[in-house]
């Protein structure tokens, strides 16, 4: 991870991403956020709203990219991922509204895919080769939640640990978990949540003077809590659960909040 890190960190820049975080022994790497305006929706509401307050209707996206890197499985490999987060922003109030927010929309998989092909060529690896690589396979049932009568609820996935493991750390990457340390051999992420709110505030206060959704400047206390995400192979197939800093089951309604939000992204 050591070697392949500033070839990664020259990659983003070229691009024309600015740096925004810096984590060489978490093996972190996050862009700033970006404007991308490439994507104009051209729905029903936009379309009437374009004949009369066309200048006050904003379609303005922006993306951030965080990218992890890992020693891999085998001895002098790395493994790389890479997570989008995006926001877009829209007319506040409806027809009646007279200014524009912003709101979080869904990670974007397409995006993901485009900037690992982008890099795997940066390291060498033929255009087609890439895209054939990356191809999209037949969509089919990946993941399935669990709720046991003593409350705790678990997450089922229809792969081997290798490959569970590597889409857990993906999918944390991209609902807002800060990943502290990591224990393969155990199947344990440490993480702390970090909450939409709190991690684009830490914006310029010009881009976030618009987003009215963040009313305070002290973090949630949630947001400061320690989890361990515990992945187990479990009859050729694996398990997800969600553990407290103690590392016993987390049965509390955070603790099914988070197992949803890795569903949402496992499924």
């Amino acid at each position: 991870p050591e070697k392949v890190w500033p070839l990664v960190k020259e990659f983003w820049q070229e691009l024309g991403f600015i740096i925004n975080i810096e984590k060489p022994e978490a093996g972190i790497l996050e862009t700033d956020w970006a404007e991308n305006r490439a994507k104009i929706p051209q729905d029903p509401i936009r379309n009437v709203l374009s004949k009369v307050i066309d200048s006050l209707y904003s379609t303005a996206e922006r993306d951030k990219f965080r990218t992890r890197l890992e020693a891999g499985k085998e001895a002098g490999t790395t493994e790389i991922y890479i997570s989008h987060r995006g926001m877009y922003e829209v007319l506040e109030g409806g027809d009646g509204g007279k200014r524009t927010i912003w709101e979080p929309r869904p990670a974007d998989p397409g995006l993901e895919a485009e900037m690992l092909r982008r890099l795997m060529v940066r390291f060498g690896v033929e255009e087609a080769r890439a895209a054939s690589l990356l191809a999209a396979k037949p969509g089919v049932e990946q993941a399935k939640l669990n709720r046991a009568t003593d409350g705790q609820t678990s997450l089922s996935l229809f792969e081997p640990f290798d490959r569970a493991w590597r889409r857990v750390g993906l999918a944390l990457d991209r609902v807002g978990f800060t990943v502290e340390d990591r224990d393969r051999s155990s199947g344990l992420y440490y993480v702390r949540y970090v909450d939409p709110e709190t991690d684009t505030k830490k914006e310029t206060p010009g881009f976030l003077s618009k987003l009215l959704f963040w009313r305070s400047d002290k973090a949630p206390a949630s947001s400061q809590q320690q989890y361990r995400i515990k992945v187990s192979e479990v009859n050729n197939a694996s398990q997800v659960m969600v553990l407290d800093k103690s590392g016993s089951a987390e049965k509390s309604n955070t603790g099914n909040k988070i197992l949803g939000l890795l569903y949402e992204q496992l499924k």
